[in-house]
């Protein structure tokens, strides 16, 4: 009994839309509408969810000028004499050097402490600011670069310019001659980064953030510095964390090591912090060597390292070189601001509440505001202009028609009658004759 109920309204009222064109009309439009507010909705839902990232950058004047940290590494790193000693004919980084090493009677920590450089083989005096109290100096054990010495700024300056920069002279013990592993000239690797990532010998790791240059022997460089903050949000895209415990190039550092020390099962004195004992055999040592140079390019974010969201990039021009001659092998370094002026770049979300409200407000207002009711009259005129003049001509044409049919029937009706009277007269005549 309902469903038959539901069936005659549901008929009524498709008889009442198809003799109803205004209705019909409506009806299309109003769903149109509602069809197009729904996914313009949906669009904005989606938004909301997952925003847009946009990036918007300015140029700010920084009254305190963060210095970067400078790492020095020494060319030659290791002294020859001493791999003479230990029976190591080429860099430790190549496997086949460790041939005739005698690991009974010496040990990988004895050749890498006794072949490298110390800190008072690296510097004549250093400062920042003008005073060696600014800077702190952290030593490093690199499998290539051999012992590296990191000057990381403990203060900040309020002005810019040679005075207040960098000052750093640098002692070496040869001069022009061959490096006997191959033709690099003697001088300093040096490398300027982000004193919160730090620095690491493989370039994957350092992931592009770090500037390098070279300086040789009896060689004094000025170098103009120039910072570039960026500040980006986390999304799928680009994950990076807002975590400060650890820098991600330490992070990924150890994570190459921990992946290295589980494929051979000992360590090199190059991996402090790393669990193990180190390797006491040529074997070992050859394939310690080998999956370290290997396993460079790991996915560090295994271990859960990511990029940080807001870093700084350090970049460096060389304004000057000239030549730098005191009584023993040396170099000096300046390095320094000559603008206050710094470029910070970050993202934001492109669509938040506010804006979601107000493309809330106009769908609504596009679906129930005049716009609309005025197209649906609109539309009703241009259907009482078609159709329904075109109704009215046919039914002037039917009535015009019909007139016409009357008319004829008229006249045929008077030429009969007409006839039959001529037709009567006749015979009357011929009876009285």
């Amino acid at each position: 009994m309902i469903r038959t109920k539901l069936k005659q309204k549901f008929w009524d009222f498709l008889n009442s839309v198809c003799f109803e064109p205004k209705r019909l009309i409506k009806i299309i439009v109003l769903s149109i509408c509602s069809v197009v507010v729904v996914f313009q909705l949906t669009e904005c839902f989606q938004k909301l969810i997952n925003p847009p990232i946009n990036t918007h950058s300015r140029f700010e004047l920084n009254e305190s000028m963060l210095y970067p940290a400078i790492t020095f590494c020494r060319n030659p790193p290791y002294k020859y004499d001493v791999m003479q000693k230990y029976n190591l004919s080429q860099h430790p980084k190549y496997a086949n050097a460790f041939n005739n090493f005698n690991f009974n009677e010496s040990s990988l920590d004895e050749l890498f402490r006794e072949a490298t450089y110390n800190q008072s083989d690296y510097f004549i005096q250093y400062g920042l600011d003008g005073l060696s109290e600014n800077i702190e100096v952290i030593g490093s054990m690199h499998l290539d670069m051999g012992h590296c010495f990191t000057l990381n700024p403990l203060v900040t300056t309020n002005h810019s310019w040679k005075q207040v920069g960098y000052s750093i002279l640098l002692m070496h013990d040869m001069r022009d001659e061959e490096y006997f592993l191959g033709e690099d000239l003697p001088g300093w690797h040096i490398f300027i980064h982000d004193p919160a990532e730090g620095f690491a010998e493989n370039r994957m790791q350092s992931s592009g953030r770090v500037e390098y240059l070279f300086m040789e022997v009896d060689e004094e460089v000025e170098v103009k510095l120039t910072t570039q903050h960026f500040y980006m949000l986390p999304s799928d895209e680009n994950q990076c964390t807002t975590e400060s415990e650890m820098s991600s190039t330490r992070c990924s550092e150890l994570c190459h090591w921990r992946h290295v020390v589980e494929k051979v099962g000992c360590t090199g004195p190059w991996m402090p912090g790393i669990e193990g004992e180190q390797c006491h055999t040529a074997k070992d040592t050859q394939q310690l060597i080998k999956y370290y140079k290997v396993m460079e390019d790991i996915d560090s974010t295994v271990c859960g390292c990511y990029q940080p969201c807001s870093s700084s990039i350090f970049t460096t021009y060389v304004m000057n070189r000239k030549h730098f001659n005191i009584t023993i092998p040396a170099g000096q370094l300046w390095l320094y601001y000559t603008s206050k002026m710094v470029t910070i770049v970050e993202e934001f979300h492109g669509y938040d509440l506010t804006q979601f409200v107000a493309d809330l407000g106009g769908s609504l207002g596009f679906l129930l505001g005049l716009s609309v009711l005025g197209l649906i009259g609109l539309l009703e005129k241009i259907v009482e202009l078609i159709f329904i003049r075109r109704l009215i001509a046919e039914k002037r044409n039917k009535q015009k028609v019909d007139s016409n049919f009357e008319k004829s029937s008229d006249r045929r009706q008077d030429e009969l009658s007409q006839t039959e009277s001529s037709d009567a007269t006749l015979a009357v005549a011929n009876i009285k004759q």
